[in-house]
Formats: C-alpha cells, sequence, structure tokens
C-alpha cells in the first residue's frame, strides 16, 4: 500500500472514529448517565480502535522509511553510473567544506572562542604609554612602582596582577630539566578566578623578598614530571638552584597563555607551556631600584558594569598624579594602555586571520558553483524524464523529489568526505601553527563551523538539483517532451546562467591568486632584505643561568669566559660569541643615553636599544664594522662601547663619533662608556624594519643569568649541537641549555606568521584554479553535447574546424576573461585591508595583476581545449541524421 494511500486511510478511521464516539456518548446520555460517565463509558467502548490507529500510523511510518531506502539506493545507482561526475563532484564538495571547516576551527579557536576562565569578558591587559618614547615603542611594560600604586588608589579593578615568564632549570645536578615558569603576584589567582585543584595558592606574605620559596604546580607538570604523586604537596623541588615547596597543583583545565607573544620587549622564540606559578616579590629595595624601570605584564579583571574607557580614564588619572611626583631629571608624560585580554593575545594577527577567512569562504563558494555548474548541466538531460512522470500525472512535490534524490545522497556522501579531511586537517595545520597564534593549546574541530559548510553546501545541491523540477511544472509537458531532442540547442538563458557561474569562479580564483602573489612576493622580497649579518653556518644556542650558583655578574662573565674558551677550541668552530639577545629573537635591553654636555632631563634623551656581547660577535654573525676597533678580552672591566650607525647620526651629528663619550645615568656617579667603533645599522629586531639606535656594551658590564651564544662552524651543524651542549657542561652541568638551533631557522621562525598565510592562501589558489578548470571543463562539454548538431550544419555550411576552435574558446574563455577582471577589481578595492601585510609591495602591482589574469586564462585555455577538439571532430553527415 502506497504511503498516500496509508495516510488516507489514518485520515478516513479518524473521522469514522470520532463519529461513533459522539453518537455513542449521546446515546448513553439518553438513558441516564451524567455528561462525564457518557463520555467515559463512550470512549472505553471504542478503546479497540486505538489498535488500529497504532498499526496504522506504524505502517505509514514503515512505508516512508522504505520509500527513503527505495529513493537511496536508486540515487547510489544513477551515481554509480556516472562515476566521473560523482567523484569530482564530491571531491568538490569534501575539498570545500574542509578546508573551510579547519580555517573557521582556527579563527575561531584565537578570536572567538572564549578564554577558558571565568567572565572572559572583564579580563583586560595593562600597558604604560611614555610620549617621549612613543617613537620606538607605543606601548611599554608595567613599572613595578606604578604597579603598586594603581593598586592601592584605583576604583576600576576587582583585582590586579603583573608577572614575568621564564624558562627555570627544574632539578639540580646531570642534565636540568627546563620549564617555563609564571612568576605573578598573589592577585593572579582572583584575576582569573582559578584556584588550585589541591592545595592552595601563594599568599601576600609569601611574595616578600626571601619569603617565597613556594610553588604551584601546573596539572600537566605534575602528571609528566611527577607521575602525579597524590603526596606531592609540601615535597621540596629545586627549582634555579633554590629550595621550593611545593603548595599547589592547579586543575587540568587551567591553561595560561604565554605571555611572550604579548610582551613589547619580550622574545619572540617559541616558548615551552607553563608549567609553574611562583610569587613574584617586591622588596621596598627592589622597587626603589626598579624606580623608572618598565619590566613586567599586566592583567586585571574589571568590576561588574565598569568599561575599559572608564578603567583607562581612570588610570591615566593615577598616571598623571605620579608623573606629577617624579623628580625633575625624571619628568615624563604618562599614560596607561588597557586592551581585553583575548584581543591583545590575537594581537596584529587579527587582519591575516580574517583574510584567510574571506579567502576559504570564496574557496567553498568556487566548490558550490562549480557543483551547481555540474548538476545543472546533468540535470537539464534528465527533464525528458521528469516530463514523462508529470505526463503520468506526478506532482510538482513528486517532480522535486524526484529531483533532488541525487543532489541529497551526492550532498551526504560529499559533506561526510569534508568532515573527514576537516580532521585531518586541524591537527596537521596544528602543527605549523606560528608561536604568536598556538596560545590556546590543542586545537579541536569546530562543529559550528562544520555545520555552516555542510548547510552551504546542500542549500547549493539542492537548489541546483531542484531548479529543473520548477522548470518542467511550469511547462506543459508535451512542451518538453516536443523540444526534448538532438535537433534542438541549449536555451539562451541556460547558457547565459552557466557563464554568469563561471564568471563568479574566475572572478574568486583570480583574487586568490592575485592575493597568493602579493604575499608571496612580498615574503621574498623579506626575506631577501639586507640583514646587515649572515647566517650561513651559524648555530645559536640560548643558556640559562640558575640564579643560586650564578647571583652576581661577576660570577656570570666567568662562566661565560670559560664556555667561550673551550668552544673556540673545539674542531671546526671559526668564532664564538655571547649576546644578550640573539638576532631576531626580540629585543630585551632600551634604555637613555646621555652625551658629554647634555643637560636634558632623563626622559627627554633619545631611548636606545642596547646589546651586551662578547668581543667576537661582531665576526661570527659577519656584522659589519664601517670605522674604528671593537673591544678584546684585554679590556676587561673597560667601558669602551661601539654604536650603529643611526646612533652616530643622532647623537653626534657631523662630528666623529670615535672617542665621544656617553653615560646611561648621572654622568656624576657612573663611570662613562667611550666609543670605540661605529658599526653598520641592521636588522636584528625584525625583518621588516631596520633596527633603531643600538649601543654595543662589553658583556663583562652587563652580564644577565639568560644569554644566546653564536658559533660559526664549517663542521654538520647537528654534530656541533651536541660539541656546544658538551662543552657547557663540562663548565657546570646543572646549566640547562634549552634550545640548539641554526641561526637560518630563527631568522625563517621570524616570518613563520607571514609564511603560514602564504602557505594557506596558495593552497587555495591552486585549489581554486581547479576548481574552475573543472568547472570551465564542464560547462563546456556540456554546450558542446548541446549544439552537436549545430557544429556539424555549420562544417557543412563551409565553415573551417580551426573556427570551431574559435567558437568554442570564445565561448568559454569570454565569462573567464570578465570575471577576471572583475576579480582584479575585487582586489583592488581590498588594497587598504592588505596593504598593511606587505612588504615593499604595492597592493596595485600591474606585474602581479596581469600575472594572475594570465595564469587564470591558461588554465580556462586548458579546460577548453578537449571540448573545443571535440566540436572540431564532429563529422558533419553524422550531426545531421542525429535525432
Amino acid at each position: 500500500m502506497r504511503w498516500w494511500q496509508l495516510r488516507k486511510r489514518d485520515a478516513d478511521l479518524q473521522r469514522e472514529l470520532q463519529l461513533a464516539i459522539e453518537l455513542e456518548e449521546e446515546a448513553l446520555r439518553e438513558n441516564g448517565m451524567s455528561a462525564e460517565e457518557a463520555r467515559y463509558a463512550a470512549r472505553r467502548a471504542f478503546g479497540n480502535t486505538t489498535l488500529i490507529r497504532e498499526q496504522t500510523h506504524e505502517a505509514w511510518g514503515s512505508a516512508a522509511f522504505e520509500r527513503l531506502l527505495q529513493d537511496a539506493r536508486y540515487a547510489l545507482r544513477q551515481l554509480w553510473r556516472s562515476p566521473g561526475f560523482s567523484i569530482v563532484a564530491m571531491l568538490t564538495l569534501a575539498l570545500g567544506i574542509g578546508a573551510t571547516t579547519a580555517i573557521f576551527t582556527l579563527v575561531y579557536d584565537v578570536m572567538l572562542r572564549p578564554l577558558p576562565f571565568s567572565q572572559p569578558d572583564r579580563l583586560v591587559t595593562l600597558e604604560e604609554k611614555v610620549a617621549e618614547w612613543s617613537n620606538l615603542y607605543p606601548t611599554l611594560p608595567v613599572s613595578a612602582n606604578h604597579f603598586t600604586f594603581w593598586q592601592q588608589h584605583n576604583r576600576s579593578f576587582d583585582s590586579m596582577a603583573v608577572m614575568q615568564q621564564a624558562a627555570v632549570p627544574l632539578g639540580g645536578g646531570g642534565r636540568p630539566l627546563q620549564v617555563e615558569a609564571l612568576m605573578a603576584t598573589p592577585g593572579i589567582f582572583s584575576v582569573l578566578q582559578v584556584q588550585p585543584d589541591q592545595g592552595r595558592g601563594f599568599t601576600v606574605d609569601e611574595a616578600q623578598e626571601g619569603q617565597g620559596y613556594v610553588a604551584v604546580l601546573t596539572y600537566d607538570l605534575w602528571r609528566k614530571q611527577f607521575g602525579g604523586d597524590p603526596n606531592i604537596l609540601g615535597k621540596t623541588i629545586l627549582l634555579d638552584g633554590f629550595s621550593y615547596k611545593v603548595i599547589g597543583v592547579m586543575p587540568q583545565s587551567f591553561h595560561m597563555p604565554s605571555i611572550h607573544t604579548m610582551n613589547t620587549i619580550g622574545s619572540s622564540n617559541r616558548p615551552l607551556p607553563i608549567g609553574i606559578l611562583l610569587p613574584l616579590a617586591f622588596s621596598k629595595e627592589r622597587l626603589a631600584e626598579e624606580m623608572g624601570d618598565l619590566n613586567y605584564f599586566g592583567l586585571a579583571r574589571l568590576k561588574p558594569g565598569v568599561s575599559i574607557a572608564a578603567a583607562n580614564a581612570d588610570l591615566d588619572a593615577l598616571q598623571h598624579t605620579i608623573s606629577t611626583q617624579l623628580a625633575a631629571d625624571d619628568k615624563a608624560t604618562l599614560s596607561a594602555a588597557i586592551a581585553p585580554f583575548q584581543e591583545k593575545l590575537v594581537g596584529d594577527n587579527r587582519k591575516p586571520l580574517l583574510i584567510l577567512l574571506a579567502a576559504v569562504v570564496g574557496l567553498l563558494l568556487v566548490g558550490c558553483v562549480n557543483v551547481t555548474n555540474l548538476l545543472l548541466s546533468r540535470a537539464v538531460g534528465q527533464k525528458r524524464q521528469m516530463a514523462v512522470a508529470a505526463a503520468l500525472g506526478a506532482s510538482r512535490a513528486e517532480l522535486v523529489r524526484m529531483a533532488i534524490r541525487e543532489t541529497t545522497v551526492l550532498a551526504v556522501l560529499g559533506g561526510g568526505l569534508g568532515v573527514l579531511l576537516a580532521a585531518g586537517i586541524v591537527p596537521a595545520m596544528q602543527r605549523y601553527l606560528p608561536a604568536a597564534l598556538d596560545f590556546r593549546g590543542p586545537v579541536h574541530l569546530d562543529w559550528a563551523g562544520v555545520g555552516c559548510a555542510l548547510l552551504l553546501a546542500m542549500l547549493a545541491t539542492l537548489a541546483a538539483g531542484a531548479t529543473p523540477a520548477f522548470m518542467v511544472s511550469r511547462t506543459a509537458p508535451q512542451e518538453v517532451l516536443h523540444s526534448d531532442s538532438r535537433l534542438s540547442s541549449e536555451s539562451s538563458g541556460s547558457r547565459r546562467a552557466r557563464r554568469v557561474l563561471v564568471g563568479i569562479e574566475a572572478a574568486v580564483s583570480v583574487t586568490l591568486v592575485l592575493l597568493t602573489g602579493l604575499l608571496t612576493a612580498s615574503l621574498a622580497k623579506l626575506m631577501a632584505v639586507d640583514r646587515g649579518f649572515t647566517t650561513e653556518r651559524t648555530i645559536t644556542a640560548t643558556v640559562e643561568l640558575p640564579s643560586e650558583s650564578y647571583d652576581d655578574s661577576q660570577h656570570r662573565a666567568a662562566f661565560y669566559r670559560e664556555v667561550l674558551g673551550r668552544i673556540a677550541r673545539l674542531p671546526g668552530v671559526e668564532h664564538a660569541a655571547f649576546t644578550s639577545v640573539v638576532p631576531l629573537a626580540g629585543d630585551r635591553w632600551g634604555d637613555t643615553a646621555r652625551i658629554a654636555g647634555d643637560n636634558h632631563p632623563a626622559m627627554q634623551l633619545p631611548l636606545e636599544s642596547f646589546r651586551s656581547i662578547s668581543p667576537e660577535y661582531f665576526t661570527t654573525i659577519h656584522l659589519r664594522l664601517i670605522r674604528g676597533e671593537t673591544f678584546s678580552e684585554d679590556d676587561w672591566g673597560k667601558n669602551k662601547a661601539l654604536v650603529s650607525e643611526k646612533t652616530a647620526r643622532t647623537l653626534w651629528p657631523g662630528k666623529d663619533p670615535l672617542g665621544q663619550q656617553f653615560s646611561r645615568g648621572d654622568p656624576a656617579t657612573e663611570k662613562p662608556f667611550t666609543v670605540v667603533g661605529v658599526v653598520a645599522d641592521a636588522r636584528t629586531i625584525s625583518l621588516a624594519q631596520p633596527d633603531p639606535m643600538l649601543i654595543y656594551v662589553p658583556y663583562w658590564y652587563r652580564c644577565e643569568p639568560t644569554a644566546g651564544l653564536v658559533v660559526r662552524t664549517h663542521q654538520d651543524l647537528s654534530e656541533m649541537a651536541d660539541a656546544i651542549r658538551q662543552s657547557i657542561w663540562s663548565v657546570d652541568r646543572g646549566v640547562p641549555v634549552p634550545t640548539v638551533r641554526a641561526l637560518g631557522g630563527i631568522v625563517a621562525d621570524s616570518v613563520a606568521n607571514r609564511r603560514f598565510e602564504m602557505d594557506l592562501l596558495l593552497l587555495f589558489a591552486v585549489s581554486a584554479l581547479f576548481l574552475a578548470g573543472l568547472g570551465i571543463y564542464g560547462v563546456l562539454t556540456y554546450s558542446v553535447s548541446q549544439r552537436y548538431r549545430e557544429m556539424g550544419l555549420r562544417l557543412a555550411l563551409g565553415a573551417q574546424r580551426a573556427s570551431l576552435y574559435g567558437l568554442v574558446l570564445r565561448d568559454g574563455l569570454v565569462p573567464v576573461a570578465i570575471g577576471a577582471a572583475a576579480g582584479v577589481a575585487v582586489a583592488f578595492a581590498s588594497a587598504r585591508m592588505v596593504s598593511g601585510l606587505l612588504f615593499q609591495v604595492s597592493p596595485y602591482d600591474p606585474v602581479l595583476s596581469a600575472g594572475a589574469v594570465g595564469v587564470l586564462l591558461v588554465i580556462g585555455a586548458m579546460a577548453c581545449l578537449l571540448p573545443a577538439r571535440r566540436a572540431a571532430g564532429v563529422e558533419p553527415m553524422q550531426a545531421l541524421r542525429t535525432e
């Protein structure tokens, strides 16, 4: 029994049942029953009809399910008969859905998904602005003194904290493990609204100088390094050479993003995940020493109902008060900069991520348009089948069902493949994420993105599949059957619709190709820019000295000197040097320089970046010495310095800088530096722009616990890496060496964001070109088949086969050319958004624009050749006889 017959039977039974119940109820009431009793008795009397209704509903549902299975089997058989069409359509949908879902997952994870803290919209970062230094540093980390004043007088925050992040050695002797430690004031727990899952957090009393030897472990460190010891609380661990008592373990869900990626003057290296939390202690002596230092990352939680603008105004007022209390020599114009925590984490990556999202949506659009074109070409050939069904009495709903059963199965299969593809892309993409985007931990597939991509693909395929049904339902079946023969050519409306779709594909494709070309040219220019130093055969290592063993500059300098001596004696080593910051690994030490006779207040002096180096640093990285000389180990203890060209021009315009003197602090109390050489300007902080003013001082003047070792060798770098570690451990086995890598790798990491964006765009552009070529080929193949007799007639009337080539190429390339022009216009219209990502490349570059159009035209011409060859190969007599 058909489903509509079952449905009619059910409706008839319901009407008959209701009538019988009403008649029985009326009879019972006439026999003296109350209305309530009569209603109850009548319904009991006809209770057996419920079984009939249930059986009818069950049969109806079974028939509907059987109908769905029948449609699915029929659709699969039809798709199996056209394997080429089916495979191309499914792979096209899978590519669009998989790529879109993967990129949406990345964008959502980085920009949109709330941070894993309570009320994350109230978390804000705190920074300072010094107007006199804004040309070099628009924003700066927080001063400990200013933070203390803010804590006491602000009216906008529930809680505040400042912190620093550093790699510290865990354990002693042998080869200690390097862990990333977050040193924070006790307010960190109330700011983040998270408490240890075991034990407790540190208190204000424990955050005092000499009192804070307590530690809180993260869950991952506790599990991996301590085996999840349930008795870990109260135990002592050796950290940075000091004994710390474990007082807590954070919950498994706790994940604190690295603050290195947000610190203006921090390292740009990829940091390890934060493994341990330590109290940051400020004694009165330390606060006095750091009066003018800006070293800390600030984080705060807004009070309910307080906006960022109001909080910024509150801190600006406090900054003004601090400014008025500064000594005359330290006068500065201070203000505050407050930003949402998540926005600060994303930083400058917001625009590239949005461009990637737009690009992948464009790829999905090309895929949907391509599938729509293929389905339209296939579905027009099914008009006769639907017209026959309509002539035999099929309704419009039945026609639509016939039309979309194949496309539904196609969309489900393509969508399923797309989800599987996305599930493979997301973890692979995670491995190549640059450090600035990898602050969330593991990235998981976003099902909202999957749903959106599937919905769009389903709508496109279903709409394309249902179109022929609506065309037939608006036309008399006789007309369709009469016109459906090989004697008739494709209608102009159908041809125009497919040309528009090809034009859309071309426009999106050329936009992606042009954008990819711009970013590729930009990256090529960036990598080819004159860095001022070389990376060939050069290896670097970061050395972290334990604070307990090396608590002053004298011990640190002695260690560095001994290590340099041992490495210099290694086979294959040409030069070796220490530096406070490895090239392109950040900028850590900024300070003022006062030349002799300059009486300006300290805050009005120019700000320079300082580098602490050993004598062979310039020779090791081939940084050119223009004039003068460098210092040597024989100058131990002397205050000699070298300056960059820019520093020399700024501090001593029109004068010979050699022999000039400057001081960092008060000339009356600090021994001045004597300039002994001028070094060429370079790009050691960022490849995208020249270094600011740089001053190089001997490493014995200021020895930090963290330093970079640079070694030039003609040996294999992997063998040299182990030799460097052994040389360091031969001096002290308690010193960890966290990273040993080629200097070229650090240069590559400095452009990791740009390379990641370019690689993804290149993948999208190639995919879009492939899909566009496939779409052009499909449309022209169908068009040639529809115009088979016309081609034969042209040849019979004397047309040359070359003219048929031209006809098909013109039909195929005209919409491609129009779409390409539209794509270039779209790319030019979005130039402002793209220009900030480019280096020495104009977004209106005519060569790249012409190249993008040319690539698309070549792909289009290649897609046109096979259909054109088929058209030119038509036999006139056979075509004229074809009916």
